[in-house]
């Protein structure tokens, strides 16, 4: 469920960043786009700043020429008609009345005078009126060339935050994932035994505690079947211990594969086994009794089916093929009565004593109640 949530808040992360970097990607794609259109592509791709000086002088010229009465209409006109001409701007300031400096296009600024690249003064005989402004575009060009590399610069930084954004992402998600993974490990590891892969006996046994504490307050059997590999040890000594983890391995397998899906096996101890089996359906309509000799049966015959399969399973062991046997032990808990953990677990491993002392390689069903043992096989 973590691992599920995980993944889709990394999904819709990188689809946020994924939107976001393409809206401002359009962003600044557009406004690059601008600059170009303003400063690269409507301006003359040709510049030279002598044909500019020279034009600059006949403006002057003609200025004189051509208006011999200024006055602000007819210099409007002028200048209206002269900024047309690539890469100058032309332009005229003077003062009102009140002193106040100003243009024929409105209000002007002292830096609008002092960036202008040629300025003369115009005289109506020997009272200065006002200065006629000529502006170098080029220098507009070159501005519009620095503000365009900044955009650059601009873009590069962007996509390299939106970079190390995702791939942040990636390495959080990757590194969230191990952790989730080594998370998921360590939690079965601490349930399940090494060597075999079923529960440990820690555990089991609290398992077991719980479900006796639910047992009594639904009224719902258990059955419990202890098992033990006979003369594992004598196995041991004879074929050593890789030998022996690979025969639990194999009997291992063998309980897993004959028990149902609702039974609990765990590996007890060193050759050991515990198999916990609960109503499988719901028998509330039954009688306690009917539903207990229901499970017991039940647990008889996966324990038949386990030892059966056992007995007849060859493995192999240096080019001989080795057949082992296992004793158990089954006792149940009906449900009603006052039941301990502890005295559960000693009903089956008295069963499970007694099918050792019978021989071995036999079923053993212990009675609570009657403190009878009966002899299966």
């Amino acid at each position: 469920m973590k691992l599920s949530l995980l993944k889709t808040k990394y999904i819709a992360y990188v689809l946020a960043l994924i939107i976001i970097g393409g809206f401002l990607f359009n962003v600044l794609i557009t406004r690059q786009g601008t600059i170009m259109h303003k400063y690269f592509i409507e301006t003359p791709t040709t510049y030279n700043i002598e044909r500019a000086e020279r034009l600059t002088e006949s403006i002057y010229k003609s200025f004189k020429q051509e208006i011999s009465s200024p006055t602000l209409e007819n210099i409007r006109v002028f200048i209206d008609k002269y900024n047309d001409i690539p890469f100058l701007s032309v332009n005229f300031v003077y003062r009102d009345d009140k002193g106040i400096m100003k243009s024929v296009d409105g209000e002007v600024k002292e830096i609008d005078i002092l960036s202008a690249e040629y300025v003369y003064p115009i005289k109506q005989g020997s009272r200065e009126i006002g200065t006629l402004l000529v502006y170098d575009i080029n220098k507009e060009y070159k501005k519009g060339l620095q503000e365009y590399s900044n955009m650059l610069n601009v873009t590069r930084i962007f996509f390299g935050i939106l970079l190390f954004l995702l791939l942040s992402i990636l390495i959080f998600h990757e590194y969230s994932s191990k952790i989730e993974k080594e998370k998921i490990l360590a939690e079965y590891q601490a349930v399940h035994d090494g060597l075999t892969g079923l529960y440990t006996q820690k555990y089991f046994k609290e398992f077991l505690e719980r479900e006796i504490d639910r047992s009594k307050r639904y009224n719902r059997p258990l059955s419990l079947i202890m098992c033990d590999v006979d003369y594992f040890k004598q196995f041991n000594d004879t074929y050593g211990h890789l030998a022996g983890d690979k025969a639990l391995q194999e009997v291992s397998r063998i309980i897993q594969e004959n028990v149902r899906t609702s039974d609990i096996v765990a590996r007890y101890g060193g050759e050991e086994f515990a198999i916990l089996l609960m109503e499988a359906g719901l028998e509330e309509a039954k009688s306690v009794v009917t539903r207990l000799k229901s499970l017991t049966d039940q647990a008889l015959e996966v324990a038949t089916r386990i030892k059966d399969k056992i007995e007849h399973t060859k493995i192999d062991v240096d080019d001989k093929q080795i057949t082992l046997t296992i004793s158990m032990g089954l006792s149940y808990y009906d449900g009603v009565s006052e039941y301990k953990l502890e005295y559960f677990i000693s009903a089956a491993d008295h069963a499970l004593y007694e099918s050792k002392n019978s021989g071995r390689n036999t079923i053993t069903i212990f009675d609570p109640k009657t403190k009878e043992f009966t002899k299966i096989s």
